[in-house]
């Protein structure tokens, strides 16, 4: 199941894209973990796509360096890895479809955009 999902710009955590729930509702330390992965990606230090736990947690990533875009996702540990990747590829490539401008997107639109991406772990429970 989702717990949460965040679209960033660089590392401006504090305006992203998109964030649901808002950073102050996460479980302790996980928007630390979250921003922190980000920055690790931003940085080079870790791989463009990848997930990596948080307690019963996954967190997910994929970033898309050309626009400066990363996706990170937070699941629970029942979420397949390789589902949680193929959400935030489905998601990353919908969104790079539907809005006019990856990085400054008419905010409101970007909410359509999320939820009509079905996570892969839904399918896989029908």
């Amino acid at each position: 199941m989702l717990t949460g999902l965040y679209i960033f710009v660089d590392d401006e955590f504090n305006d992203a894209i998109y964030r649901d729930p808002h950073p102050e509702d996460l479980e302790e330390g996980l928007w630390e973990a979250i921003c922190e992965t980000t920055l690790e990606v931003i940085e080079g230090d870790a791989d463009l796509d990848g997930h990596k736990p948080f307690g019963e947690l996954l967190i997910g990533w994929k970033h898309i360096s050309r626009f400066g875009l990363t996706f990170v996702a937070a699941v629970t540990d029942d979420v397949r890895p390789q589902s949680l990747g193929r959400y935030l590829r489905d998601l990353s490539r919908r969104y790079l479809d539907e809005v006019d401008d990856a990085r400054e997107p008419e905010r409101e639109g970007v909410a359509d955009v999320v939820v009509d991406v079905i996570p892969a772990w839904e399918d896989e429970d029908e």
